[in-house]
């Protein structure tokens, strides 16, 4: 058993009795689990993730598509995962469920296991994809407004790059240029082998 399953052993463990009756499922990480190039870390899964157990595959997947198209990457050379394993939701105006950001117990509850599933992917290098991870890498001290495209220090001791979130240039066209600029910045760095 790799380190990294084992982590996620202990995780399924601890999270399976903390909401008995409802239909939770983690969603945990994926790509190469050892010492990969990168490491995408997202806020949390949406619906099409978590029926098909992998993260960023639903609209999320065709926008890392695109972020690794640009950065000269596959798939298999980079580990994807989220801070917060499960799905976290909200009733809608019209009685839809729908996704909401990780509220504080939420995060206060998953980023230990992030940190300790960083520690044993033992990537090259962070990113992170908006605020949520951002805060959670960072202690909450900085916006990715405040840093996008720049490289900054990370709990765990790893290089950390800031991006917006691909699903942010959904709502807001003006994001475009600047993701795409920001991850050309970051394929750069890859290339030159600096941070």
């Amino acid at each position: 058993m790799s380190t990294v399953d084992a982590v996620y052993q202990e995780m399924q463990a601890f999270f399976k009795p903390l909401w008995p009756g409802e239909d939770k499922p983690l969603v945990l990480g994926d790509g190469k689990a050892d010492r990969p190039v990168l490491m995408l870390i997202g806020e949390a899964p949406g619906e099409t993730e978590v029926i098909k157990g992998r993260p960023f595959v639903g609209k999320a997947g065709k926008n890392l598509d695109e972020f690794l198209r640009l950065a000269g990457l596959e798939r298999e050379e980079i580990f994807v995962s989220n801070v917060v394993k499960i799905r976290p939701t909200e009733k809608g105006p019209t009685g839809r469920t729908r996704n909401r950001a990780p509220n504080k117990e939420e995060l206060s509850l998953f980023t230990p296991f992030l940190l300790r599933e960083i520690e044993a992917v033992q990537p090259g290098a962070l990113v992170t994809l908006g605020n949520v991870p951002l805060k959670a890498l960072t202690e909450g001290k900085i916006t990715v407004g405040d840093c996008h495209g720049t490289w900054l220090d990370s709990r765990p001791g790893i290089p950390l790059f800031a991006l917006y979130h691909p699903a942010s240039i959904i709502y807001r066209r003006a994001l475009a240029p600047v993701y795409e600029q920001d991850v050309l910045t970051l394929a750069h760095f890859l290339r030159k082998g600096e941070k």
